[in-house]
C-alpha cells in the first residue's frame, strides 16, 4: 500500500573515518527508519537500520567517496514514566547521547566535514554503547554507581526559537506604543511559553489569562511550571464546572487574590471567560469575580481570542479587566474576525508556511545543529469525492455543490416538521434517517482493497491511524453514529471516545480531555467523535488524523483550521516519531473554499495577484492537497485550485439563477478575470433568456 506515512524510528549510529584528522574519534548520530517492524524486532545492527545509516552518513559527507566505517547502529527508544505512572516508549536523538558523554567528562571536537559542522567524541565503541545505555535507562552520565531519575521522565527543558523570540522583542517595542497585542501565529507556534518568556522578561507580576477553551488551562499550567516554576510565581485557577453562583469559593477567591498582592508574591492567575461573564459586574447575574476585577492587571492575556470575545458581555468583561496601565495581549491561530482591531505593527504573524520554511532551510543553514522544528509534522489533506463511491451521494449536494453532512447524518426526532416523515417502523427517535447510506460510508472507507485509498482500507492504514478524530455535526449524531460504529466489522475493533455528550449537553471541557487521554491510555486503538470539543487548543499527542464530517461551504475559516491542527501536535507512537498528520474531507469543494478564504484573509490588501499565487503556490508545497476519486489520485496546484474554484462559482452562479455575486468577489490569488466575466454573462443570457 505504502500511500500513507505517520511516523518513523529514530536509530542511532557510531562511524568512523580513517584519517589522521579524525584518529581516535568516532561520531555519534542519528537516523530516521521507516519499517513495520516492531521494537523487539529491530535488534541493534539490524540491516534496515544499516541501510538507513548509510544513507545518512553519505548525505551528511555528501560523497559516497569519503572513506568511513560504520561500527554500530541501535534504535533509540526508551521507556519513560509519566507523572501518572504509566510508562511509554519514546524516542530519544543523539544529543541525549552527547549530554552523557559530555557530563561523564569525556572530550569533543569539532571539524568542518564537507562544509558542514560535525562534533567528535574521543572514546571507543564501547563507551559508545554504553552512553547509548545510559540514556535507555534514563541516567544522566557513565559512572560506576549510575545515576538514575527514579520514576519520572527527564526534566523537560524549552529553548525559545528565534521567531519565539523575535516575538517577545517585538511585543516589548509596541508595549511602548500600544496597549494592544496581537499574536497571529498558528498552532503549535509555542504561544504559552513564548508569553511566559515576555512575562518573566517584563518583569509583570500580575498576570490574568481568560479564555473561552477552559480545557487550555492544562497546558498553561505545565508550561508554567516550565517556564516560571522556579521563579517565585504561583499560578491560580478558578474554573467551575456550572459557571453559578459559588458564595463561599467567590470568598476564598477574592481572599486569596487579596493575599497574593499583599504578600508582593507574582502570580498568573487562569479565569474562564464563561465564569467571568455571569459576574453582575458585567451585566450578568451573580454577584461573584468581585476579587478579579478590582485587580489592575499588569498583563492581560485573552487566549483563543478570536472565540467569546465579539460578544456584548465578552466585550464588557475585556473592557473591565484592561485597565489604565494595563497591556493586552491578544492570542489566537485564527485571527480573521478580529484582523481589523489591530495594525500591522501591533501584530505578529507566525504562519504554518513559516514554520515548514524554517524546518526546511534549518540544516542548511545550521548543518551540525539540532534542528528545533524537526519534531513538528507535515500536513497533508486528502479530499474524497463520494460521487462514483456512495451512488446515494446526490441526494445530500446543497445548491452550492457543498456535500451536506447535516442532511447525511440527520436523525430521528420524533418532531414531523423536522423529519418530513412519521418515523417507520422498527426505527426510534436517535436513528440515522439515511442509516443505510451512513453504513456503506462506513464500509467504503474500511473496506480492504488494494486499490483503495480510504485510511482504514487495510492493516497498515488501521495501525497508521490507530487514533484518530472525528467532527460530526451535532450531539445526535455523534450518539448515533458511536451506536453504529460499535456494531460495525472494523470499527468495533476501535474504542469510540464520545466527547459530544449525551442527550442535548455537551461533556464539559475538562472531563471530555481526560475521557480522551484515559481512553487512548487504556485502548490500542480509539476514534473520537465530537462535535466542536476540543477543536481549539488542547493537545493530544496521538492523534494523527482527523475526519472532517461536519459543515458544509459555510464553514467558518477559523473554525475549519483550528480542527485540522488538533493533529500537528508533535508525538511518539509506539517508539516512533511523528512524522506526517493528516485531513480527510469528504466535502472537495468546501476545503477548496476554506483554504482561498484562509489565504484571502492573512493577505488581506498585500501584494499583488502575482504575489498572492506565489503564496497559496507555497502553501500547497508545504501542504499537499490530494485528491482522491475513486482510485485516481491528483495532487492540486495553483492554477487547478483555481480552476476548481472557478467552477464550483460557475455552478453556484447556475443553481441560484446568476443572483450570486460571489463570484465576482476578488479572491487574492484566484480573481475571476474579464474573459470569465464575459463567459459567465452569456451563460447566463442562454440559461436565463432575458
Amino acid at each position: 500500500m505504502g500511500r500513507y506515512d505517520v511516523a518513523d524510528y529514530t536509530l542511532i549510529y557510531v562511524y568512523a573515518i580513517h584519517d589522521e584528522q579524525h584518529k581516535g574519534l568516532l561520531k555519534v548520530g542519528k537516523a530516521s527508519l521507516s519499517s513495520r517492524l516492531g521494537i523487539a524486532e529491530l535488534t541493534p545492527n539490524h540491516p534496515q537500520m544499516q541501510r538507513a545509516a548509510h544513507q545518512r552518513i553519505k548525505e551528511q559527507t555528501r560523497t559516497a567517496y569519503v572513506p568511513y566505517e560504520l561500527l554500530y547502529t541501535e534504535l533509540a527508544t526508551r521507556v519513560i514514566t509519566l507523572r501518572d505512572g504509566s510508562t511509554q516508549d519514546k524516542p530519544f536523538k543523539d544529543e541525549d547521547v552527547h549530554d552523557v558523554l559530555d557530563a561523564t567528562g569525556f572530550k569533543s571536537r569539532k571539524f568542518w566535514d564537507n562544509g558542514r559542522k560535525s562534533e567528535w567524541y574521543e572514546i571507543d565503541l564501547e563507551t559508545a554503547k554504553a552512553a547509548i545505555r545510559a540514556v535507555k535507562e534514563n541516567r544522566h552520565r557513565l559512572a560506576t554507581i549510575p545515576v538514575y531519575i527514579p520514576h519520572t521522565p527527564p526534566t523537560r527543558k524549552i529553548i525559545l526559537r528565534k521567531e519565539q523570540m523575535d516575538c517577545v522583542k517585538k511585543t516589548q517595542a509596541m508595549f511602548l506604543r500600544y496597549d494592544s497585542m496581537l499574536w497571529d501565529c498558528k498552532m503549535r507556534f509555542g504561544k504559552t511559553v513564548t508569553a511566559y518568556e515576555l512575562i518573566r522578561q517584563q518583569g509583570y507580576r500580575k498576570v490574568i489569562v481568560i479564555t473561552h477553551r477552559p480545557a487550555v488551562e492544562d497546558s498553561w499550567r505545565e508550561d508554567f511550571h516550565i517556564m516560571l516554576g522556579g521563579c517565585g510565581f504561583q499560578f491560580v485557577d478558578r474554573v467551575q464546572s456550572d459557571y453559578t453562583m459559588d458564595m463561599e469559593r467567590d470568598v476564598q477567591n477574592d481572599r486569596r487574590l487579596w493575599e497574593l498582592q499583599e504578600t508582593r508574591t507574582p502570580f498568573v492567575y487562569f479565569a474562564s471567560l464563561q465564569d467571568l461573564r455571569g459576574s453582575e459586574r458585567v451585566g450578568g447575574k451573580y454577584p461573584k469575580n468581585n476579587g478579579v476585577f478590582n485587580v489592575t492587571w499588569d498583563l492581560l492575556i485573552v487566549d483563543e481570542a478570536h472565540e467569546g470575545t465579539k460578544t456584548e458581555r465578552g466585550d464588557a468583561v475585556i473592557s473591565a479587566l484592561h485597565k489604565k496601565g494595563t497591556k493586552k495581549l491578544s492570542l489566537t491561530g485564527t485571527p480573521y474576525n478580529i484582523l481589523r482591531e489591530y495594525d500591522e505593527e501591533n501584530r505578529y504573524t507566525w504562519t504554518y508556511v513559516d514554520e515548514q520554511r524554517a524546518k526546511q532551510a534549518w540544516e542548511e543553514e545550521h548543518p551540525g545543529e539540532p534542528n528545533p522544528y524537526e519534531d513538528l509534522p507535515k500536513m497533508n489533506i486528502f479530499t474524497f469525492n463520494l460521487g462514483e463511491e456512495l451512488p446515494a451521494s446526490y441526494r445530500y449536494v446543497t445548491q452550492d455543490s457543498a456535500f451536506s453532512f447535516t442532511e447525511f447524518f440527520r436523525v430521528w426526532t420524533g418532531d414531523i416538521t423536522k423529519d418530513y416523515y412519521p418515523i417507520p417502523q422498527g426505527k426510534e427517535i436517535g436513528d440515522f434517517v439515511h442509516e443505510e447510506d451512513v453504513k456503506q460510508f462506513l464500509d467504503l472507507i474500511s473496506r480492504e482493497s488494494e486499490d483503495s485509498n480510504y485510511p482504514f482500507s487495510c492493516d497498515e492504514y488501521r495501525e497508521m491511524f490507530a487514533h484518530t478524530f472525528w467532527i460530526v455535526p451535532g450531539v445526535k449524531e455523534a450518539k448515533a453514529l458511536s451506536r453504529l460504529m460499535q456494531n460495525h466489522p472494523v470499527f468495533r475493533q476501535y474504542e469510540i471516545a464520545n466527547i459530544a455528550g449525551e442527550g442535548d449537553a455537551e461533556k464539559p471541557y475538562h472531563l471530555a480531555l481526560d475521557l480522551v487521554r484515559s481512553t487512548i491510555k487504556t485502548f490500542d486503538r480509539t476514534i473520537t467523535i465530537s462535535c466542536g470539543k476540543l477543536t481549539t487548543g488542547v493537545t493530544v499527542r496521538e492523534w494523527t488524523g482527523i475526519m472532517m464530517l461536519s459543515g458544509s461551504s459555510s464553514t467558518s475559516a477559523a473554525g475549519y483550521m483550528q480542527a485540522i491542527f488538533r493533529v500537528q501536535s508533535p508525538g511518539s507512537i509506539g517508539g516512533k516519531q511523528k512524522k506526517n498528520c493528516y485531513v480527510f474531507d469528504f466535502a472537495p469543494d468546501r476545503t477548496l473554499r476554506v483554504l482561498a478564504e484562509v489565504h484571502r484573509a492573512t493577505k488581506g490588501k498585500k501584494g499583488g495577484t502575482e504575489e498572492a499565487r506565489q503564496a497559496l503556490g507555497e502553501f500547497i508545497n508545504f501542504c499537499p492537497i490530494i485528491s482522491v476519486d475513486g482510485t485516481r489520485m491528483h495532487t492540486y496546484d495553483v492554477d487547478d485550485m483555481m480552476r476548481q474554484i472557478k467552477r464550483i462559482s460557475v455552478e453556484a452562479a447556475i443553481q441560484n439563477g446568476f443572483e450570486d455575486d460571489s463570484i465576482y468577489r476578488p479572491i487574492e490569488g484566484i480573481r475571476m478575470g474579464d474573459v470569465d466575466a464575459e463567459v459567465l454573462k452569456k451563460l447566463s443570457d442562454i440559461v436565463i433568456p432575458r
